[in-house]
């Protein structure tokens, strides 16, 4: 059994689990064409889908198919962003989106990392990694200075439907525990 924290207090900003009071900020950047265009889903959702999709994270969580926090900037509540962390067996896969106007100043970075170490503090999860479109200069480096190191390309891995109807490559990054 995972010993998942639902509040994730940093220095700089605060992950938790999402509110359906989060709706209407996560709608703002959700939508925003630069956010979202290296994204899987398409620029344009509503409120209701959002709320439908905030409900169905819920129960992801519950049933241990997914985490989800929400990225805040403390002493404010409101979501900035967002990081996911799916466990499979001995390995988690990790995103993360940002609202813009928060873009380089090192806060998916943090997020990204601190959902990276508290997956590897797991005893059984062993690996960490994530995948970014080849022409996503800033998802690089944010997995690079999140310690991730990069393994190589997958071809023709995930439609950006932002971007191409087509399969686009993507890097895999990864971090691993070692053993003791």
């Amino acid at each position: 059994m995972l010993m998942v924290p639902e509040t994730v207090e940093l220095p700089q900003i605060r992950l938790r689990r999402p509110r359906f009071s989060d709706a209407t900020a996560i709608l703002e950047y959700a939508n925003d064409t630069e956010v979202a265009r290296f994204a899987d889903w398409p620029v344009g959702t509503t409120l209701e889908r959002l709320q439908a999709s905030l409900s169905d994270r819920a129960a992801r969580w519950d049933a241990g198919e997914e985490y989800y926090w929400v990225i805040t900037r403390p002493p404010e509540d409101t979501a900035i962003g967002g990081v996911s962390c799916m466990v499979a067996k001995h390995a988690a896969e990790v995103g993360f989106l940002l609202h813009r106007k928060h873009w380089g100043k090192g806060f998916a970075t943090m997020a990204c990392q601190a959902v990276a170490d508290w997956a590897l503090s797991e005893p059984s999860i062993w690996r960490v990694w994530a995948t970014c479109d080849l022409d996503n200069r800033a998802s690089v480096r944010v997995l690079e200075k999140a310690g991730f190191a990069l393994e190589g390309v997958l071809r023709r891995f995930a439609v950006r439907p932002n971007l191409s109807t087509e399969p686009r490559d993507a890097f895999l990054y990864s971090r691993t525990r070692i053993a003791a």
